[in-house]
C-alpha cells in the first residue's frame, strides 16, 4: 500500500510540473522536506505550503491559529506520512513580496514555481485558468469550450473549486453566465474584492456590471 501511495504521488507531481510559472526558489528543493508559513495579506491570512517542486497550497485561513495543523495535514496527504514538515517563513519571501505588489496594483503576473496536486482533468482546468490575463474574465462555459469539452461546464466549476492555489491560479477570474460571481474558496466577498482590484465594476449584488480596467 505504501509503495502504491508513493507511486501515485510521484505520478501526480510529474504531471503537475508543466503548470509551473517559474523555477522554484532554491530553498524548496529538498526531497524530504515540506515548508510552510502564514502570510498576512490585505485579505484573510494565507497559509502557504511548498514541497520539493514548488508551491502546492495557498489557503485562505481566517482562523490563523489553525495554520500548523492544516499545514501538517496537507503535507501528509500530498507527500506521505514520513515527510518532514518545517515552518520556514524565510523560504516564502519572494511569494510574500509578489503578493504585496499584487495587492497594491503593482503586479499583474506571478513568477512563483507552482506544484498543485490534482487529477488530470483538474490540472487541465488549472492550466487553462493560468491563461486568463489580469483584468479579463471567462465563464465556466468558455473554459469548458477551450478544453474542447463544451458539455463539461459543471465539471470545470468543480475543478476550479478544488484549485489549491487561489490568486496565483486565478479561478477568481471565472464567473457564471450572466455575470454572477458563483463560488470561491475564500468567499464571494473576497472574490469581489479581487475583481475590483483588477478593475472590474460590481453592483450591490454579487454580479458583475460591464467590466472595465483602471
Amino acid at each position: 500500500m505504501a509503495d502504491r501511495n508513493r507511486e501515485t504521488q510521484a505520478t501526480s507531481r510529474a504531471a503537475d510540473r508543466p503548470i509551473s510559472r517559474a523555477r522554484t526558489r532554491r530553498q524548496w528543493y529538498d526531497r524530504n522536506m515540506v515548508r510552510y508559513t502564514l502570510l498576512r495579506t490585505a485579505l484573510d491570512p494565507l497559509l502557504a505550503v511548498a514541497g520539493p517542486a514548488g508551491l502546492s497550497r495557498l489557503e485562505f485561513l481566517p482562523r490563523a491559529w489553525e495554520c500548523h495543523t492544516h499545514a501538517h495535514a496537507h503535507a501528509r496527504q500530498q507527500f506521505g506520512a514520513d515527510v518532514a514538515v518545517k515552518e520556514d517563513p524565510g523560504a516564502f519571501d519572494e511569494l510574500r513580496d509578489q503578493l504585496a505588489q499584487y495587492f497594491v496594483g503593482d503586479r499583474r503576473e506571478f513568477t512563483i514555481g507552482l506544484d498543485p496536486h490534482g487529477t488530470e482533468f483538474d490540472r487541465r482546468v488549472w492550466q487553462q485558468l493560468l491563461r486568463i490575463p489580469y483584468g479579463k474574465l471567462r465563464t465556466y462555459g468558455e473554459v469548458a469550450r477551450a478544453l474542447r469539452k463544451p458539455t463539461a461546464t459543471r465539471a470545470v466549476g468543480q475543478a476550479a473549486g478544488r484549485n489549491p492555489l487561489p490568486i496565483l491560479v486565478p479561478c477568481h477570474r471565472v464567473i457564471g453566465r450572466g455575470g454572477s460571481l458563483v463560488g470561491f474558496a475564500g468567499g464571494i466577498d473576497t472574490k469581489a474584492r479581487l475583481l475590483r482590484l483588477e478593475g472590474h465594476t460590481l453592483g450591490d449584488s454579487p454580479r458583475l456590471e460591464e467590466p472595465r480596467l483602471f
